[in-house]
């Protein structure tokens, strides 16, 4: 009796708990977790297990239950038309798309296009989140939902590639419905907000809470046997950029300076250091770094590029050899005949992501020698990137930075790349973070970058007296070549 009293107070408790929405022109319905809907006012009632979400094609509301993997369609009035029985996986979501006549069905894994009329799957790609509760089909994208990580994900249909993703700050959403770039979250409560997705794109980029750090460059050597007749150490020097905003700069030493390029570069000398003693030279940069989030998509990319950005990041290099004929034959298969900007970019970067895989190999290999092998580190992942984009006219170049790794120090280092995108300026485009399997974790490196980098260095190529290098650089006239060079970046937060 008491068990039974527990399961009706529950049951009473979810006929007021909504779960799904459509509301676009003059349909608006809401669905709750007892199954029961709300059309414009009308109660109807699925007769379904715990669903999840719904849908609208014109004539039908499509109503999906995870627990029984069953796919319901209703009339206006409540009348049953269909059931699509045992699909291809219990299903968190179901989006109508009107251009190609489907229904799209979201699992924790997939998203699968269906068909209305048996539920047989003809096509899938893999769902970025494993908690998307709701998707609805607009503008010629899929926008799904994520509950837990309160963010809306713009997803290309043709492609699986998630675009972007927007937040959400209402609270424990559930439902979403799209209409011409606005978006209605609904949330467990019933409170239904608006979100314009659209103000997103006029803005270009997000940036996040700001942190203060006081990180110290340090370059150091340990003289071997024969002692060290003179080390020359080269620091690139940070400047402000939409993530970081440089305070002050404080050398410990007293430099000489270069400027190439846009890059500038302070310079140490340490002479005459006897067997086994050490000697370090070091700046203090004090920075403000925030996140920052670049909303990107093939339609929001409008301009043209710059002369003068042409003349210096389409030329080739060395690690580049954009010349060579295997680059050449490789971007007129990766792009086959491609004509908008956005999709250039992204199909290269995919492309990379798809050859290539993590792997330090001892050297920086030019990019025909990197994608023929198809592994390579971060700066091969960045050089074999350029080389692709710049062969297809696209300007790009390389930063590299240290990185805050949670221990206080990094002498790892990171190098990623910029692509200009006109309208934009220059965006992050990390190539190694394509290679990945989970459409979301690979557009995580598509114009977002964490507050986690100090960049130091930008470069089309290589950079007199830095070379190919970034962050730091070298020379050392010694007796013997058993000395030691150290590079360090020593991160302090500062409240």
């Amino acid at each position: 009796m008491r068990r039974a009293l527990i399961l009706l107070m529950s049951l009473s408790l979810w006929a007021f708990r909504p779960i799904g929405l459509y509301w676009k022109g003059n349909l608006k319905a809401v669905l709750y977790l007892d199954s029961n809907l709300k059309v414009n006012g009308k109660a109807l009632n699925a007769n379904l297990v715990l669903p999840t979400d719904l849908t609208w094609d014109g004539k039908n509301i499509w109503v999906v239950s995870r627990m029984e993997n069953k796919i319901v369609a209703l009339s206006e009035s409540g009348e049953f038309r269909k059931v699509l029985l045992e699909g291809p996986s219990p299903l968190l979501a179901v989006a109508w798309d009107p251009q190609r006549r489907c229904l799209w069905g979201i699992s924790s894994r997939k998203i699968y296009r269906l068909s209305p009329q048996d539920g047989t799957s003809f096509g899938s790609f893999p769902s970025p989140s494993r908690t998307i509760s709701s998707a609805d089909y607009g503008d010629g994208y899929l926008w799904a939902l994520d509950s837990r990580r309160r963010q809306i994900y713009q997803i290309d249909p043709e492609t699986g590639w998630v675009l972007n993703f927007f937040p959400v700050k209402s609270n424990l959403p559930v439902g979403i419905s799209y209409e011409k770039g606005r978006a209605r979250i609904l949330d467990f409560s019933g409170k239904i907000t608006e979100i314009d997705i659209n103000s997103f794109f006029q803005k270009k980029l997000l940036r996040g809470p700001a942190k203060k750090w006081r990180i110290t460059l340090k370059q150091g050597i340990i003289a071997g046997g024969g002692g060290v007749k003179e080390a020359v150490f080269h620091f690139a020097l940070p400047r402000n950029r939409d993530f970081q905003k440089i305070l002050k700069i404080k050398p410990f030493f007293r430099p000489s300076y270069t400027t190439v390029d846009e890059q500038r570069i302070a310079t140490c000398r340490i002479r005459n250091l006897k067997p086994g003693e050490a000697r370090y030279c070091g700046l203090q940069v004090d920075v403000l770094l925030q996140e920052v989030h670049y909303f990107l998509s093939p339609t929001s990319i409008k301009g043209k590029i710059p002369e003068k950005i042409k003349q210096i990041y389409l030329r080739d290099g060395e690690k580049y050899d954009i010349k060579n004929p295997y680059i050449q034959h490789l971007v007129e298969e990766i792009l086959k005949g491609e004509k908008n900007y956005y999709r250039k970019v992204r199909k290269i970067y995919q492309f990379i992501g798809e050859r290539l895989h993590y792997e330090l190999a001892g050297g920086w290999n030019p990019a025909p020698v990197v994608l023929k092998r198809g592994s390579g580190s971060c700066s091969e992942y960045t050089f074999s990137f350029i080389a692709l984009l710049r062969a297809a006219g696209i300007p790009a170049r390389y930063v590299g930075s240290v990185v805050e790794r949670g221990t206080g120090y990094d002498w790892v280092f990171h190098r990623w790349a910029e692509v200009y995108f006109p309208g934009y300026g220059w965006v992050p485009v990390d190539a190694q973070h394509g290679d990945n399997p989970n459409p979301l974790e690979a557009a995580t490196g598509f114009g977002f970058l964490p507050a986690r980098f100090l960049v130091t260095t930008e470069a089309a190529g290589p950079l007199p007296p830095l070379g190919w290098t970034y962050n730091f650089s070298h020379e050392v006239k010694a007796g013997s070549t058993d000395y030691r060079v150290i590079e360090v970046a020593i991160w302090e937060e500062l409240k």
